[in-house]
């Protein structure tokens, strides 16, 4: 093989991964490098001041939005994350319009391991694992003051054990790194059980929690908190089954006082109250050129075409979704609209149901690139999580029921009937979720963490075959397959 191919391959292989064979520098570097110019850019050379162990911090939120530093403008949350979770289950399918050869199959479930949605999660995950690695490496050995190095590590460990949280919950097994990949001969590892991800995320993340703080002020706002690791760490371990830790972490952040439910529903998605009190975690997307995150794309995919050219109606939401809906529940018409009218024009357009809760339409009324944030976790997540934990502990408590009717009662909706078993209850907050978070993510994983993927799929897509021993997991892309021959596929792929 000749220099040019050998050249191409590796590049390939290393892509494949998803593991970055360099240190990443972005745009916001440039000031720092010629400020003092350096032949060749290493990690021991690199890595000498808190300015830098900044940029190595920033590095890894970049590749979590669509930060400059992505081949493809686009990182874990930009598009194909919260995308899958909504076409791989009842809540939403896609037009065909954008890359039907990866969307449909999703929709329909028939994808495969060929499924470039997929690669790219597997890929922009293993990303930012690579480069928080990095940084999880080089950070110690800078010479800065104590507590803000140990905040940046605390900001690593959460990303690192969110990026592998998301993974396995994905794809089971996966091969565990945590060093920087930085030569060919550690690419080809084997998967890793799932209880051992598991520890180490367990790990990271109350690594975090105990080195962050609970908020931040100005231009900080954003990043990780006690209360993002925390509130993580309650999924982590409802995931699992073990619901007293869940109960338990749970709670620090409820009698913390620092996160509460926004008093209306609307108001949580207004760009005006990025980073509010309801969110524990949120990946900021901004059209600020000083930040080092740039736009997110929810209102380019699921605004209906004839907002404007831009709107392009490539996911939607099931009629069964939007059946779920009371016509009382005051988040039914801040999530989907039917109908909208061009204030403009004054011509009225009727459609079928699409997801408007991201469009803040005073503040962007050209409805195409936006500030909209990505909403990892809310407030709301965290009180549903609380009630299922308890409700599996012990059945439906009285607490359980007013941590649900907390979520019911801004939604304008009554309180739940007290005398609910523990199944009716357990089916009642799954419910709630559905309505809770229509697009944010969390919909494929709560069917398959509750036993319902096949049931609920079902009803939304009567015609679709749902195989629980094999839709339960996705596939290793076989491009990973391909050049590493460590890697086994999942059943059924």
């Amino acid at each position: 093989m000749d220099q040019k191919n050998l050249n191409i391959t590796l590049k390939q292989g290393l892509r494949a991964m998803g593991w970055l064979f360099l240190i990443v520098l972005f745009s916001t570097c440039q000031d720092s490098l010629e400020e003092v110019p350096k032949a060749f850019l290493t990690p021991q050379n690199f890595y000498e001041t808190a300015e830098d162990a900044l940029l190595a911090v920033n590095a890894s939120y970049d590749h979590m939005a669509s930060g400059t530093s992505n081949r493809d403008f686009g990182g874990v949350y930009f598009n194909n994350y919260w995308v899958v979770q909504a076409l791989a289950s009842d809540e939403g399918y896609a037009s065909g319009a954008n890359n039907p050869q990866y969307s449909l199959p999703l929709t329909n479930f028939t994808w495969d391991a060929n499924n470039g949605y997929l690669e790219d999660v597997w890929e922009d995950l293993y990303k930012t694992i690579n480069v928080t690695n990095i940084a999880l490496q080089q950070i110690p050995i800078i010479e800065m003051d104590e507590d803000l190095k140990n905040r940046f590590l605390g900001e690593c460990h959460f990303i690192r054990g969110l990026m592998y949280f998301e993974l396995v919950r994905m794809f089971g097994d996966v091969p565990l790194s945590l060093e920087p990949t930085v030569d060919l001969s550690t690419i080809s590892i084997s998967r890793t059980a799932v209880a051992e991800v598991y520890a180490q995320i367990i790990i990271d993340l109350e690594l975090a929690r105990d080195q962050l703080p609970w908020a931040y002020y100005g231009v900080d706002m954003g990043r990780a908190t006690r209360g993002a690791a925390g509130g993580y760490l309650t999924k982590v371990y409802l995931t699992l089954g073990e619901w007293q830790n869940a109960i338990d972490e749970a709670n620090e952040i409820i009698q913390s006082g620092v996160h509460e439910l926004m008093p209306n529903f609307g108001d949580i998605f207004k760009i005006e109250n990025s980073n509010n009190s309801e969110l524990l975690f949120s990946v900021n997307f901004t059209l600020n050129n000083d930040a080092i995150w740039e736009t997110s794309q929810f209102n380019v995919r699921v605004l209906p075409v004839e907002l404007n050219k831009n709107s392009l109606s490539w996911e939607l939401p099931t009629q069964y979704l939007y059946d779920l809906f009371d016509p009382s529940d005051l988040r039914r018409d801040v999530t989907f609209k039917v109908e909208w009218t061009d204030s403009s024009s004054g011509e009225t357009y009727t459609f079928d149901p699409h997801i408007f809760k991201y469009w803040d339409e005073a503040a962007e009324p050209n409805a195409s690139s936006s500030s909209s944030d990505f909403f990892n976790l809310r407030y709301a997540d965290l009180l549903l999580m609380k009630a299922e934990a308890l409700n599996e502990l012990s059945g439906p408590t009285n607490e359980a029921f007013e941590l649900i009717d907390q979520v019911r009662s801004r939604a304008g909706l009554d309180d739940l009937d007290i005398t609910l078993n523990k199944e009716a209850f357990r089916e009642a907050i799954l419910l709630e979720r559905t309505k809770e978070f229509v697009f944010e993510g969390h919909r494929w994983f709560d069917l398959v963490r509750t036993g319902k993927l096949k049931e609920k799929v079902l009803l939304a897509k009567p015609s679709v075959i749902v195989d629980m021993s094999r839709h339960i997991l996705f596939p290793i892309p076989q491009r990973e397959i391909n050049v590493n021959p460590n890697l086994v596929q999942n059943p059924g792929y």
